[in-house]
Parts: structure tokens; C-alpha cells; sequence
């Protein structure tokens, strides 16, 4: 009895949902004629701040939270940037560049002063998060204490290439300008904030973790290219910076793997706080358990019930009927309480020529599940075969 498995595609644009954390806290900061809302998952220390990309808000970080405060015992801050997620936005300002990126990076600094975190502080971040990063360092050089990039633009969209995006995107801004100010405001001043950034740069003082994907996500050679030559440069021009390619990994390279993520943060924050052997340790713990649990998830999986049906059926469609009876025997032996397995192995049998036993796997299924209507006409019809006389 064949069964299909079905298997989810995971795709990265749709923003994640994950468990909240029990210690967060949501709150509205009023930063003048709009409000930014900020998850502060309270902890001791330096606190974190988590920088979402282009179209993102605070959510997307939602995985990484709790293992990330389970092991730095840091206060964690998550935010959404003016007209993304619950955050409002300045209705009354009508002139596009007042809200550009430097409107962004005023609104953070409000708010953490509001908060209380306008203090020492480190920065994480994804593509165009990696903006308001690098902003805020070079506004705040002594209060940064280190940095994770994740698959930042760097100076990617300089030389041109920004006009070309923008180019191709002149029949969508009108619908953004409708129904969504966040996304319309961010591709109106983009222009404007890669001119801006390509004259920032993060002081060589403040330690820096520079990812770049393993599996791109840009479409042709030249852009791929041009992507992974911009990270190389910016870890080949600054001795304070640490380059990872994440291989097997897209752009949301913390959603493909997660430990690599967490951990480069925690060792980066061990180095700001004076529980850096207990941070590194928990770390280390994390790590282990990390990697055993996805050896097991492997193994489960490449021995799962459904996995181990399909490859017997793949099998039998080659005609290695032999090797399939040995897999289905397999997955019998691992699974005796599934009529299933049972009906497939007894499938198996016949076509190896072992009536007798794959008369008893039939009758197991049937035992088993007294509804295998295919069970039954099988077994009927191969019990009917065996009582004809002999010629």
C-alpha cells in the first residue's frame, strides 16, 4: 500500500511565527507623530538588538530568541521599523525623503534613550538591517561593543546598480504607495540611503561577524558574483572582522542554521561580558545537544516509516525486487504495530516468489487493521492460487 510523503517548502519571504518568549515584552514608543514598537526580552548585561531586513519586521527573529537568552542571559531587543508590523508611521510628514534611512535610524535612537538601552549595545542583523547597523556605529562608535552581520548589502547596490533595481520596480511603487507606507518609503529613498552609506563605515575597533550565504539567492553569475566579492573586500579591509560563508544556506542563513547563527553571536558577546567562560560554556552545551538533535531528526527521518515505504516502492519500479523485500523487511521490524508496513512487505514477498510468508504479512495487516480492503482481496485471491490442484 503505497503512501505518499508530503514535504513542506520552507519559503523565506513569508515572515516566520514562532513561540513567544515567556519574558518578553511588547511596547509602543511614541518617537513623535508615530510609534515603533520594540520586544524586549529582558536579561542582564549588554543588551542585543536585532535588526531585521528590507520588508521584515521584528518577528523574523522570533527563532533565534530563546537559545540566544538561554545562553548570553542578555536582554534581547527586537523592533519594527516605521509602517512594518505594529509600528505606526509619520502620516503628517508627506515629503518621501523625510523618511528615508536617516528618519529610521533617529526613530531606534529614541527609543532605546526611551527604553534605557541608549547604552552600551550589540548590534545583529540581515541585508538591509545591515544599514542601520553599520548607521549606528558610526554614530555611536563607544557604545557598540561588537556586531553580527548577516547577508548584509555592504556596498553591493553602489555603481550603478541600485538605479537598475529601482528601475524595475516602477509599476509596483504605486501599490505600495496604497497599501503599504513601509515598503513604498523604503524603495522611494533607496537611492538616497546607498548614497548615504556608501560613506559609512564601521569603526575597525568594534568586532564584527560577517556571514554571506552559501546558496545564492540572487538570479545571475554577474549578481552572485558581485555579491560574494563585496563581503570578500569588506573582510579583506578590516582585521577586526570575521568572514563565514554559510554553506548550505540561503539568505535567511540563521533559518538554515541556526547553532552557526547563535553561537557566532554568543561567542562575540562572551567577549563583552564578564561571564565569558559560563556564556562560552552554555554555548559549547548548546552546540553538542544541537548537533546530536539533528543527527537524530537525520536519522529519523531517513528511517522513517513513510521514507523507508517510498524507497521499497522506488525499488520495486526498478524491478530490484529483492533489495526492496530486504528494506521493507526492514521497515517491518521497525514499525510492528503498522498494518502498512506489513501489506508493502507482503507485496514484496509475492514478488520474490514467498507466498507462505507473504500469506502471514497479509493476514498481520488485516489483524492489524481490519478495514485493509486491498489486504484482504490480495490475500484472498493468493490463498484462492494456492488451493488450485496440481496439473
Amino acid at each position: 500500500m503505497k503512501q505518499k510523503i508530503l514535504i513542506s517548502v520552507f519559503i523565506f519571504c513569508a515572515f516566520i511565527k514562532a513561540n513567544s518568549q515567556s519574558k518578553a515584552i511588547d511596547t509602543l514608543v511614541d518617537v513623535g507623530n508615530h510609534k515603533i514598537h520594540f520586544k524586549i526580552v529582558k536579561g542582564k548585561g549588554t543588551p542585543i538588538l536585532f535588526d531585521a531586513g528590507g520588508g521584515n519586521n521584528g518577528t523574523v527573529w522570533n527563532s533565534l530568541l530563546d537559545q540566544t537568552s538561554k545562553i548570553t542571559n542578555a536582554t534581547l531587543i527586537t523592533y519594527d521599523r516605521a509602517g512594518f508590523g505594529t509600528s505606526t508611521i509619520d502620516t503628517l510628514q508627506t515629503d518621501d525623503a523625510k523618511h528615508g534611512i536617516i528618519s529610521s535610524i533617529e526613530d531606534l535612537e529614541i527609543g532605546l534613550k526611551k527604553l534605557g538601552y541608549d547604552k552600551e549595545i550589540v548590534l545583529v542583523s540581515h541585508s538591509y538591517g545591515g544599514y542601520l547597523s553599520a548607521l549606528y556605529a558610526s554614530r555611536h562608535p563607544k557604545l557598540v561593543k561588537g556586531i553580527v552581520l548577516i547577508d548584509v548589502n555592504h556596498n553591493y547596490y553602489e555603481d550603478g546598480y541600485i538605479e537598475k533595481v529601482v528601475a524595475t520596480q516602477d509599476k509596483l511603487i504605486p501599490e505600495w504607495k496604497k497599501n503599504n507606507k513601509g515598503i513604498y518609503y523604503m524603495a522611494a529613498t533607496i537611492i538616497e540611503t546607498v548614497k548615504i552609506m556608501s560613506k559609512i563605515k564601521i569603526s575597525q575597533n568594534i568586532p564584527v561577524v560577517d556571514f554571506v550565504n552559501g546558496i545564492p539567492f540572487l538570479k545571475t553569475t554577474e549578481e552572485i558574483e558581485r555579491w560574494k566579492e563585496c563581503h570578500k573586500k569588506y573582510v579583506a579591509n578590516n582585521p577586526n572582522v570575521t568572514g563565514i560563508t554559510a554553506n548550505d544556506c540561503g539568505h535567511g542563513i540563521w533559518m538554515g542554521n541556526p547553532p552557526l547563527v547563535i553561537n557566532s553571536i554568543a561567542k562575540l558577546y562572551a567577549n563583552t561580558s564578564k561571564q565569558k567562560a559560563e556564556i562560552l560554556e552554555r554555548a559549547l552545551q548548546y552546540s553538542i545537544t544541537a548537533c546530536n538533535d539533528e543527527k537524530a531528526e537525520v536519522l529519523a527521518f531517513n528511517n522513517s516509516e513513510d521514507d523507508l515505504n517510498t524507497w521499497g516502492y522506488q525499488l520495486l519500479g526498478k524491478n530490484e525486487n529483492q533489495k526492496a523485500t530486504e528494506v521493507f523487511k526492514l521497515n517491518m521490524l521497525m514499525n510492528p504495530s503498522s498494518a502498512n508496513v506489513y501489506d508493502s512487505y507482503g507485496e514484496a514477498l509475492l514478488k520474490t516468489d514467498q507466498k507462505e510468508e507473504a500469506i502471514k504479512m497479509y493476514k498481520k495487516s488485516i489483524e492489524l487493521n481490519p478495514e485493509n480492503k486491498n489486504g484482504k482481496e490480495v490475500l484472498e485471491r493468493i490463498t484462492k492460487d494456492n488451493a488450485k490442484p496440481l496439473n
